[in-house]
């Protein structure tokens, strides 16, 4: 359902000393769902393209694509996307099937959950931080466990 993508590094010029790389930040486009400054809602909000955050969002969030919450953007919700890129704060915890990206004015109050992780200095993270494939489901695994070799089927009661 959900498509990986496909970005490369870059070397982004410092100045002086050693060249830092970073990854390319998806483009938005005319397909993103863009919440503004003086916007606010609550509830779940399900989408198959991208969704830019400026405003306020508080309930549950799910997209196929890229969720940015920008500088001005508050959430309190719970988000789970391919990309997640945070310039602002949110409390909740997150899901990115590919990578995070955590602004110098990021402010994140819950569990990260990615695959690959950017964290600029600056950025303020309260929560644990889960990198790898592992990753990829926030739902708890089921566990069955096989019964013994010497163990009696039970049989339900008829009747």
């Amino acid at each position: 359902m959900f498509g990986r993508t496909t970005r490369s590094l870059a070397p982004v010029p410092s100045g002086s000393g050693p060249e830092l790389w970073t990854t390319a930040r998806p483009a938005p486009n005319s397909t993103t769902t863009y919440v503004d400054e003086s916007s606010e809602f609550s509830g779940t909000l399900k989408l198959a393209k991208s969704l830019h955050i400026d405003g306020a969002i508080e309930g549950e969030i799910e997209c196929a694509e890229t969720v940015t919450i920008g500088a001005s953007g508050r959430v309190t919700a719970s988000v789970c996307a391919e990309f997640v890129v945070i310039d602002g704060e949110i409390h909740g915890d997150i899901e990115a099937r590919s990578e995070i990206t955590l602004s110098k004015t990021a402010r994140v109050y819950g569990d990260l959950m990615t695959e690959g992780i950017v964290i600029e200095r600056g950025a303020k993270v309260e929560g644990r931080i889960t990198i790898g494939p592992v990753a990829r489901s926030v739902r708890p695994a089921t566990v069955v466990t096989p019964a013994p070799e010497n163990a009696i089927p039970v049989r339900p009661p008829v009747g």
